[in-house]
């Protein structure tokens, strides 16, 4: 498992961080997506196997937001 963490601008109300999230979601390989919008980053656990961190950034750009990987790590 691998987290990546995105920078991620554009969130105007308390609805933005589920839309996030659920976008996310819905691509295999991830297995937990959490938004936080006060610190405009968006961290994602996944499974390098199945989705790279480019696609999920991809996902929340298309969702209607700003997105920039920041870091990614390694999970156990």
């Amino acid at each position: 498992m691998k987290i990546v963490h995105i920078k991620t601008d554009g969130m105007h109300c308390d609805e933005c961080p589920l839309r996030i999230e659920t976008e996310i979601e819905h691509l295999r390989g991830v297995k937990a997506a959490r938004t936080y919008r006060s610190m405009h980053l968006t961290s994602v656990l996944y499974d390098a196997d199945l989705v790279d961190a480019n696609t999920i950034r991809d996902r929340v750009a298309n969702a209607g937001f700003e997105a920039h990987v920041v870091a990614g790590s390694h999970g156990h």
